[in-house]
């Protein structure tokens, strides 16, 4: 399949970077990925986004976003197991056929998932996620719970992931609870691993567990830090 013409990098991703966030697996506590996540040399990270969509930049965003994090995942110590690396990519280029070539280009026991929004993905966008997995991509899919994904849309689509809401994480009302943990163990039976974001508290951990959850995000883990960190921790904890 042809790649897309290559572009040049917009100028005001200079001085931008990438930090990481740990996700761990909830019965042993073992850091199993983590998360990129843009970090502005000014301003936040929405407002960047804002102007990347404004001037219609997602695919020099893009491929800034893969050569930074092949660039990160490359200095991390030898991992003994397979790490998961958590990708937001744009709906409007996370599905182009030049993110292909990037596959064999992540250190061997590197997983790449691509994290998309499930309600911006139609017929044809999920057609090449297919493709993209057939390549090695891992897929997830982001925010699950936030008054647009629904279980039998979501089973349609070829994820390993499924990342629950820090809303539905967090809730404290009983019915609430009861609802999120029906709706988490509906998906659970099926190959998709959940995962809980927003995770801050031991509590908050604990009914991730109990809904179903198997992996987990969030400030009582770890807040989102510069790749060196993120491999000092992992010396350290894994």
């Amino acid at each position: 399949m042809p790649l897309a013409p290559e572009r040049a990098q917009p100028d005001f991703l200079s001085g931008a970077s990438l930090h990481w966030q740990p996700v761990v697996d909830l019965a042993s506590g073992r850091i199993e990925g983590a998360e990129a996540l843009l970090r502005p040399p000014h301003g936040p990270p929405d407002e960047m986004l804002a102007r990347i969509a404004r001037e219609n930049e997602w695919e020099g965003f893009t491929r800034w976003t893969m050569e930074r994090a092949l660039s990160d995942l490359s200095t991390l110590p030898a991992l003994p197991d397979s790490f998961f690396a958590f990708l937001n990519l744009s709906p409007h280029q996370c599905v182009s056929s030049f993110l292909f070539s990037w596959r064999d280009r992540f250190p061997s026991r590197v997983l790449p998932v691509i994290e998309v929004l499930e309600e911006e993905l139609g017929p044809e966008q999920t057609s090449v996620l297919l493709e993209t997995k057939r390549w090695g991509f891992r897929l997830a899919v982001d925010d699950f719970g936030t008054g647009h994904s629904n279980i039998s849309r979501l089973l349609d689509l070829p994820v390993d992931f499924v990342k629950v809401d820090r809303t539905l994480v967090q809730t404290t009302r009983k019915n609430d609870r009861d609802l999120v943990e029906g709706v988490v163990r509906a998906i659970g039976r099926t190959a998709v691993r959940i995962l809980g974001e927003g995770i801050e508290t031991e509590a908050q951990a604990r009914f991730a567990g109990q809904i179903g959850c198997v992996s987990g995000q969030g400030w009582h883990y770890g807040k989102p830090v510069p790749i060196g960190e993120l491999s000092r921790v992992l010396r350290r904890r894994n």
